[in-house]
């Protein structure tokens, strides 16, 4: 039976549902035995509690790897007038650099998994096995894939700055 007049609300204690169309009250208290506790509970009896992320850099490694990555497009105008001349041409001189290495190895993992499709979908193909020979990345082709599309987290392609000296060699104990 549906009522529109339900109105639902709930406390430290517990939730109270107020059916105003018959001015009458139902509190259902927080404990082992109510509905509510029964639904907060997930098949192993352990209790659901939100998982949040952690981020993977901390305020100074985000910041010098967001520089590298995007260049001056992490900034906003307002930020790129107050700049030194000479820190937008570092800036932009890191971001090329990094650009560099982040297409070849986008490139990289899109072939792995191109690759590793090839080889499940004809593993008896000698045609596929030669392919699979060429290695190497194109630095005139550009991918359009995302970062999210190949799976690549920020920590993998910080490593990869870093193996290029991008980044500085002790990006992850900076704080």
């Amino acid at each position: 039976m549906k009522n529109s007049n339900k109105t639902i609300s709930s406390n430290s204690k517990g939730i109270t549902i107020t059916f105003g169309d018959v001015n009458k009250h139902q509190f259902i208290y927080y404990n082992s035995n109510s509905e509510v506790a029964k639904l907060a509970q997930r098949e192993d009896n352990r209790q659901r509690y939100q998982v949040f992320e952690q981020p993977e850099f901390n305020r100074i490694q985000k910041q010098i790897y967001t520089q590298a990555v995007y260049g001056l497009k992490a900034y906003k105008n307002e930020e790129i007038m107050l700049m030194e001349p000479k820190n937008i041409e570092e800036i932009k001189h890191v971001h090329n650099k990094a650009k560099v290495i982040i297409n070849n190895y986008k490139q990289e993992v899109a072939s792995r998994l191109a690759d590793s499709f090839l080889m499940k979908m004809f593993p008896n193909s000698p045609v596929i096995k030669q392919m699979l020979g060429i290695q190497g990345a194109d630095s005139a082709l550009g991918t359009s894939l995302s970062f999210k599309d190949l799976k690549i987290t920020p920590t993998m392609m910080a490593k990869k700055l870093v193996e290029f000296s991008v980044l500085p060699k002790n990006f992850f104990q900076l704080a």
